[in-house]
């Protein structure tokens, strides 16, 4: 019987704050929502929305300061604040701290410590949720290191939010509290119906970060058919369909009422949980069939993983789904199957073959519902949710029976087979786990080359999955062994940058049931601002034979191509001599253009004022320069 992933290490250590009662630590608080925060928060979706992400300014950290504790140690403590909020989460970068820890809490509620380069080893992560509208971050740095500053970024946070149900808005701050519950009031509570109540410990609810956004859903614990306890999560491919996202991912196991009848959980906070974050297996769009497995890092003791059938229910045939609608408790619905009918969600079609008809008479499922189970008895999975009825002016109590589809799990088993069967593997590792790029003016350094190896004397397939659009990859699939390693060429596309920043992503090699493996790329995009020094030669310049004879020289110094887009002199426009006089209007990277001049009355002797605009070719950005020359 599964006991349980032993996460007894992960909450040993206890924050220095919390141990030795020290007092507040120095605060910096974001403004309050701006009404296009708030106005991001209500906007419509198919999935439900808890919250959003919010920019934190660099001199954010310059609020910490350094202490040195009663027992002797260095810790750097500070607190963010962004107003309004019922949950943060902190987004770590360049996280680096050794044998060092780092905690989040407020009160009684931590998260961490954090140590090394993170949760996935690549300076990258997303904190657990602390249910506060203020957090407090301490690190310890390991013995003997010695800092001015802590070996992290924070550029971004997660600001979360409650949902009411009317009017369907998000509330925050002391208004949560008083919310009424977001769910439907013709929601059933599963633990009301005794033979359910063994799926229920099978089912969870998804909070995880994507787009900008903080977004709700459900999903299930799944057992291989050998039950090796492998912590399987079966989702909706509309919910989690990235690594970014899955990464990111918490679940909520026991987020539902203590008994028929009982009060329920006002939050989530009291239910037991996963470890933070995932890795996305595989995943299939709505014309594909909606499914997504992710392999969290572990499950508590008391989840089940539930069994599943590849055939399809036959029509008519009872069905339940467990799920937590609009990210509230646990519920339950009740159905049959009905004919099959293709439907256009959100604008995509969902093939009538992919998706089950659930005619739905008891309970209900709204968005939050998302990804939860289908089952055609206690623990046996036949499906995943994937729509229900669009009637944004009704509520879902006031359309009831109706009509759900349920992603078919004999579609997403095809591509699932070889974890739930937990068929013999073989891992495939590369050469280099850390890549390093450049973009420098829309310009990438050169495609790196890794190999990939295998301890396995036979033939091994593999599958490689860029997790981010701006990385490009030579092949996404091959064969291998032993003897016969494999090579991918990895580069960039420049164009899918935005801002001058850091940006990190992976490549995930996925090899049958075997752990997924990843190379890390970093990619340190950079504009070079061009440096353009005009001059004219010879200065002055001595009229001889009523003619002055003179060059006109651009130099670009700064390394960045430029184009030279207006011309005057003296205040008078000559932006259509420019490719006339110089033969272009464009500078190479470090290049030079001449003009060389011959003019006759034109110029007036005494100082001349030449003006200079362009625009530099990778940025965008603007420059001007003036020269001038006395004529004589």
């Amino acid at each position: 019987m599964y006991q349980g992933t032993d996460r007894t290490a992960r909450v040993v250590a206890r924050p220095p704050g919390i141990r030795l009662g020290l007092p507040k630590a120095n605060e910096f608080a974001l403004a309050p929502l701006s009404e296009s925060e708030t106005a991001r928060l209500a906007e419509p979706g198919t999935l439900v929305k808890v919250g959003i992400h919010r920019s934190v300014a660099p001199k954010a950290l310059s609020a910490g300061a350094w202490i040195t504790t009663s027992e002797g140690g260095r810790l750097w403590r500070m607190s963010l604040r962004s107003p309004g909020s019922v949950g943060m989460r902190v987004e770590f970068q360049n996280f680096s701290v050794g044998n060092g820890k780092v905690w989040l809490y407020d009160g009684a509620q931590v998260a961490g410590p954090y140590g090394g380069r993170g949760t996935f080893g690549n300076g990258q992560f997303w904190s657990a949720t602390i249910p506060s509208e203020v957090v407090t971050i301490e690190y310890e740095p390991e013995a003997g290191r010695v800092e001015t500053a802590p070996s992290f970024e924070i550029s971004t946070i997660s600001h979360r939010a409650n949902l009411s149900v009317a009017p369907r808005r998000l509330l925050s701050g002391r208004q949560a509290a008083a919310a009424p519950d977001p769910a439907a009031s013709c929601n059933l509570d599963p633990n009301c119906y005794p033979e359910w109540q063994p799926a229920m410990s099978m089912v969870s609810e998804l909070l995880f970060e994507d787009n900008g956004s903080e977004y709700a859903c459900s999903g299930s614990a799944v057992a291989t058919r050998d039950d090796s306890f492998i912590p399987y999560l079966l989702t909706a491919g509309h919910c989690i369909n990235d690594e970014e996202a899955a990464r990111s991912l918490e679940t909520f196991w026991t987020y539902q009422t203590a008994s028929c009848g009982a009060t329920p959980p006002v939050n989530n906070q009291s239910s037991t949980q996963s470890t933070v974050g995932g890795h996305l297996l595989a995943s299939g769009t709505l014309p594909a069939g909606d499914y997504s497995l992710v392999l969290l890092q572990d499950v508590p003791a008391g989840v089940t993983f539930s069994g599943w059938d590849m055939g399809d229910p036959g029509m008519g045939d009872p069905l339940a789904g467990i799920h937590h609608p609009m990210a509230s408790w646990k519920r339950i619905s009740f159905g049959e199957r009905i004919g099959d009918s293709a439907e256009i969600v959100e604008g995509v079609l969902a093939p009538a073959n992919l998706y089950l008809q659930i005619n739905l008479d008891q309970g209900v499922v709204e968005p939050g519902s998302s990804g939860s189970p289908l089952f055609s008895s206690p623990g046996v999975i036949v499906g995943t949710l994937t729509y229900g009825p669009s009637s944004p002016d009704l509520s879902a109590c006031q359309i009831t029976p109706f009509v759900a589809g349920y992603a078919r799990f004999s579609n997403a088993y095809t591509y699932l087979s070889d974890y739930l069967e937990n068929l013999p593997s073989a891992q495939v590792l590369p050469a280099q786990t850390d890549l390093e790029f450049t973009v420098t003016n829309q310009k990438a350094s050169s495609p790196q080359t890794v190999t990939l190896t295998t301890q396995s004397p036979g033939t091994v397939t593999y599958k490689l999955r860029a997790d981010a659009p701006w990385i490009l990859l030579s092949n996404t699939t091959g064969t291998l062994s032993q003897n016969s390693p494999a090579q991918v060429q990895i580069s960039l596309d420049p164009t899918k940058f935005g801002q001058p920043e850091e940006y990190s992503s992976t490549v995930t090699i996925l090899s049958g049931a075997a752990a997924p493996q990843f190379i890390n790329v970093n990619v340190n995009v950079a504009v070079s601002q061009s440096n353009v020094q005009p001059s004219i030669n010879p200065n002055p310049v001595i009229q001889s034979g009523g003619l002055w004879n003179f060059t006109v020289q651009l130099v670009e110094t700064g390394g960045a191509a430029t184009t030279v887009t207006a011309l005057k002199v003296n205040g008078a426009d000559y932006t259509s001599s420019i490719v006339g006089w110089f033969g272009t209007n464009h500078i190479d990277a470090n290049g030079e253009i001449d003009a060389p001049l011959s003019a006759t009355g034109r110029f007036p002797a005494g100082i001349q004022t030449f003006e200079f605009f362009g625009v530099d070719d990778g940025s965008g950005q603007t420059w001007y320069r003036t020269a001038t020359v006395r004529f004589e």
